[in-house]
């Protein structure tokens, strides 16, 4: 009889320590700790903001990491306050260890100090370096030529590039009403894009 009972408290002890473990591996969590809505991330450089990065939602993780699932759309600045270019795409996200955001989705950047439009799946940003680059296809369209490729390496400010591997380069026609029509759609698409995003920059 002593025996039954030293068996059923063997069982009774195990079944309690499984118990706890599967417990234990279900609470284990690895989403996101914080949810925000409409979130505004600022850089700035001595006092002059110089990077804001908005979005519709955010994740946070407990690593630092953040996602933003719905949107981003990253506004850059000179240091005399005029916006150099923008960066906006369906979804990015932001790895703490490495400090890179990574846009995913139809990638779009506008530059505004020499007018012209890149276009992507995929594209890295780093705030450190202030570079963007990527090494998927890239279309990149100016005033007078249209541009393809795959791989890119540029300034943040767009206001120079390098298409790593490029597959042909189109020369719009010379006819000076085509040129100008060519022109004034890319004009109104960086001018359209820079009224809509367009935000008082704030002051720190």
């Amino acid at each position: 009889m002593k025996n039954f009972y030293f068996s059923l408290l063997i069982i009774f002890i195990q079944s309690c320590s499984s118990g706890l473990e599967s417990k234990q591996k279900f609470e284990e969590y690895s989403g996101p700790t914080m949810e925000a809505d409409t979130v505004q991330i600022i850089y700035s450089d001595s006092a002059v903001v110089r990077v804001i990065v908005k979005a519709t939602k955010q994740y946070e993780f407990e690593n630092g990491d953040r996602e933003f699932p719905n949107d981003i759309f990253i506004e850059f600045y000179e240091t005399d306050g005029a916006m150099s270019s923008t960066l906006e795409a369906n979804s990015a996200y932001y790895t703490k260890e490495t400090d890179i955001y990574k846009a995913e989705g139809d990638v779009e950047v506008i530059g505004y100090i020499d007018p012209r439009k890149m276009n992507s799946e995929e594209l890295l940003w780093e705030p450190q370096k202030e570079e963007i680059y990527t090494d998927k296809f890239v279309r990149i369209q100016s005033e007078d030529q249209i541009s393809t490729g795959t791989g890119l390496v540029a300034k943040q400010d767009f206001s120079s590039y390098r298409i790593l591997n490029p597959s042909g380069t189109i020369y719009l026609k010379e006819d000076s009403s085509a040129q100008e029509e060519q022109k004034m759609g890319i004009e109104k698409d960086t001018t359209t894009k820079k009224n809509l995003k367009k935000r008082n920059v704030p002051k720190e």
